[in-house]
């Protein structure tokens, strides 16, 4: 390299680092802990609440299934004198026992998604304003280490459950 070159990138290096040291004085960065908010936050505790009630009926069919799978697996292991027509009945019913299990975990699981959905989407709304009001230049959701200052998690999680 040439050495206008390298007193070039120097200066691009140094007036950076100085733009970095500005930014980090004049910017205002703040965090939100989206998992805390999905489980810490009343509304977020009465979606888990009413959803158990929802499907409370699908939840004791499918471990009354379960059950049924258990004993059909012990007498498909412990008698090896079925009747073939026995034994595929019996192979049949857990394959059906399986679909149903698989088919209530697949609606609790959509149900679940919908309304967490909605939760998220409240909470961005709370975000953005909270950005708004207080002139925050960045908001992040996810970050590997966030000093306290910056993080307003538990204001968002006031506001979500209806605080001032």
């Amino acid at each position: 390299m040439k050495n206008w070159q390298i007193k070039a990138l120097c200066g691009a290096l140094l007036l950076s680092g100085s733009l970095n040291v500005w930014a980090a004085e004049t910017m205002k960065f703040g965090y939100v802990n989206a998992v805390r908010v999905y489980s810490e936050s009343k509304v977020a505790q009465e979606i888990e609440q009413n959803l158990q009630k929802e499907f409370a009926k699908q939840q004791q069919k499918m471990e009354n299934l379960q059950s049924e799978n258990e004993k059909i697996r012990q007498q498909l292991i412990a008698s090896g004198s079925l009747k073939p027509a026995e034994r595929q009945k019996l192979e049949t019913r857990l394959v059906q026992n399986r679909m149903a299990a698989s088919k209530f975990i697949e609606e609790y699981n959509l149900r679940r998604n919908e309304e967490f959905a909605a939760l998220q989407h409240n909470a961005n709304v709370i975000v953005q304003r909270i950005a708004k009001q207080e002139k925050f230049d960045m908001i992040v959701q996810e970050a590997v280490f966030v000093r306290a200052p910056y993080d307003i998690t538990d204001r968002v999680i006031k506001l979500l459950d209806g605080g001032k």
